[in-house]
């Protein structure tokens, strides 16, 4: 479903927020905070993320121009209609 005006500029802010904060080497992802904190634990993984809060039906179109634009890494935690974007 195309995306109107009002919904690609509160996308457009949201990637303003997380481009300010990328960094080489980071990956990319969309998960609910809880969710991914046990993952990050069970996993062993240190990383501390940094979360970005968007819409469900918005997270998908967000990865989509940071892994295709921005050549970002997707996290393998990564869930599509997540109510966060997160940064690790």
């Amino acid at each position: 479903m195309p995306l109107n005006q009002k919904q690609i500029e509160e996308i457009n802010v949201i990637i303003k927020d997380i481009e300010k904060e990328v960094k080489p080497g980071m990956e990319i992802g969309a998960r609910d905070r809880t969710t991914l904190a046990a993952l990050l634990s069970t996993n062993k993984i240190e990383k501390r993320p940094k979360y970005f809060k968007c819409k469900k039906e918005y997270s998908q179109a967000i990865l989509q121009h940071f892994t295709k634009e921005k050549a970002l890494t997707r996290n393998k935690f990564s869930m599509n209609a997540q109510a966060f974007i997160y940064l690790i």
